[in-house]
């Protein structure tokens, strides 16, 4: 059997505030990297052992990058950067594209239709910069701070009868 692979073209972006139940799709995402959450290490190494010894420790998690062209008629865009001054923690929900379906959120609690796949984490958005070069259009890789435990969330497929 042949392994399947999920295309990037397809994938969306969405923040939803739990705050205020808004689910806001980011749309025309350039690129989206660096979701990340590597383990520390705790060394456990005694006098007698001939090699240090390990167990695993806490997760650190990263900082995760999302490309945009800037709109400034977007109100999605204007709330990302609201958040950004206001330092709202948001989450983030990647959506792939093996699927359809947006996420819903009601009384603060996030639903994701299973759809498709998702990566869903909780952050606040660290850095907003604005790109401005020749022969292109204005951009910004944002910054999210993960906070907490990132999820992988796999699509399920309806059983045939």
């Amino acid at each position: 059997m042949a392994n399947q692979v999920i295309k990037s073209q397809g994938t969306d972006l969405f923040v939803i505030n739990t705050e205020t139940n808004e689910v806001l799709d980011i749309g025309c995402v350039t690129s989206i990297s660096g979701i990340t959450s590597p383990t520390d290490q705790i060394e456990t190494t005694c006098l007698q052992d001939q090699s240090r010894q390990y167990v695993s420790g806490l997760k650190t998690p990263g900082t995760a990058t999302f490309g945009i062209y800037l709109d400034t008629q977007n109100p999605t865009h204007l709330a990302l950067h609201a958040a950004y001054n206001a330092g709202t923690n948001l989450v983030f929900a990647i959506a792939f594209s093996d699927g359809t379906g947006e996420p819903t959120v009601t009384d603060g609690d996030v639903e994701l239709p299973d759809s498709r796949s998702w990566i869903q984490f909780e952050g606040y958005v660290s850095d907003f910069p604005f790109s401005f070069e020749q022969n292109s259009v204005v951009s910004s890789d944002l910054s999210v701070q993960i906070s907490g435990e990132v999820f992988l969330l796999a699509r399920v497929i309806p059983e045939e009868d």
